[in-house]
């Protein structure tokens, strides 16, 4: 009996991403049995006018785009579906054919092929394809897939157009390409725009490195694969303009502002595209090994509280709305940093669980720190009263 593996392609479709978005947004539609069957068989025929060979093969898809971010993930766990469902098919008396996986009701059959609705949705979707047959000839197809997709692998102009139909999509261009060719991609646009460190991690992270990686970002920040987690420090501002990247940056009225901001986006660029592909992530402060598993730090300051200071400064910069809070109780100042998406609305709960009638609330529009101390600092209380 022959050995049987299985080959991933996919058609890559740029789709015109502003229809994701806005009062009449849209997300790609969800196919059902029927139209997956049909979609597939478009696919197949275009597969078979460029490589003819793979009418020998099984051929396995979902009625269902996907966000790259979902199909470049840890166990890439759509492509494994697909995968286990070509074993179903059994190899005792393989016969070559087509198996799509459609919706009922919108919900895939398998949790791991349901299109993920909290993902935003960028122009380039993407349906995956297994190709399954004896291991001899899928090793074959994968060598020639590999140079004929990028010669010649657009998508048919009558398969593009039915398959803008039936997502209900707007397909600017569709071509076949490996998974290969998918990761490769990735890579070139992460590193085209300075991110080759995400690439670094998210490569040990889908094919499970088990030693140890660091990688350096651009603004000189570490950052760690170890036990199937990506793992960095948070420092907070005080700790960044004393002891950490910032101690050498001039203590002028915007030098550490801007520093700590451009400090700040950057961890928050590499947080929410490695958390997007489902990578563990890991803060820790300078000094501990213990991950920081709030929605946000709170760090008592080393400043003491003054009669004239406001009860809660929102410390903010350019378009990166809040980077912390600082926050005065009674004679002890903190400063409350937001560590995941959820962290600002925690912190505001929790500002107005203590709330009182004589609280003031300030919104610089900058982050505030004594040049001295280079630590935060609350507003001067200057701001209109809210009750």
């Amino acid at each position: 009996m022959s050995d049987f593996q299985s080959y991933r392609v996919l058609v890559a479709m740029e789709t015109d991403a502003t229809r994701y978005y806005g009062p009449d947004a849209t997300r790609p539609a969800v196919l059902r049995k029927t139209d997956a069957e049909q979609m597939l068989a478009h696919i197949a025929a275009d597969l078979q006018v460029l490589i003819p060979e793979v009418s020998r093969c099984s051929l396995v898809a979902p009625g269902a785009l996907y966000d790259q971010t979902q199909i470049l993930r840890p166990g890439c766990p759509v492509f494994s579906a697909l995968e286990a469902a070509a074993r179903q098919v059994g190899t005792e008396s393989f016969k070559p054919g087509l198996v799509s996986i459609g919706a009922v009701e919108g919900n895939m059959p398998v949790s791991e092929l349901q299109p993920m609705a909290d993902i935003p949705l960028g122009l380039l979707q993407l349906l995956p394809i297994v190709i399954h047959g004896p291991s001899e000839q899928i090793n074959r197809l994968a060598t020639t897939m590999e140079h004929l997709f990028l010669e010649r692998g657009q998508l048919s102009a009558h398969s593009a157009t039915w398959l803008q139909a039936a997502f209900d999509v707007s397909i600017l261009h569709a071509r076949l390409m490996t998974s290969t060719d998918l990761n490769a991609m990735l890579r070139l646009q992460l590193e085209h725009h300075g991110f080759l460190p995400i690439w670094e991690l998210l490569d040990a992270a889908l094919y499970e490195r088990v030693e140890p990686l660091t990688v350096s970002t651009a603004n000189g920040k570490t950052w760690r694969w170890e036990a199937g987690a990506a793992h960095t420090t948070f420092e907070t501002f005080d700790y960044w303009a004393s002891e950490g990247a910032g101690a050498e940056v001039a203590a002028d009225r915007l030098a550490l502002a801007a520093g700590y901001a451009e400090w700040t986006r950057e961890l928050r660029q590499y947080l929410v595209t490695l958390r997007a592909h489902g990578l563990a992530v890991r803060l820790v402060l300078p000094e501990s090994t213990e991950p920081l598993t709030d929605s946000f730090l709170t760090e008592v300051s080393a400043d003491a509280a003054e009669d004239d200071h406001c009860v809660v400064t929102e410390h903010q910069f350019d378009d990166l709305g809040t980077i912390a809070v600082t926050v005065v109780s009674g004679a002890r100042v903190e400063n409350w940093y937001p560590l995941r998406p959820r962290g600002l609305n925690d912190m505001h709960v929790r500002l107005r669980q203590q709330a009182s009638a004589e609280q003031t609330v300030a919104f610089p529009g900058t982050i505030l720190y004594d040049q001295g101390t280079r630590r935060l600092r609350p507003e001067l209380n200057r701001a209109s009263r809210v009750h």
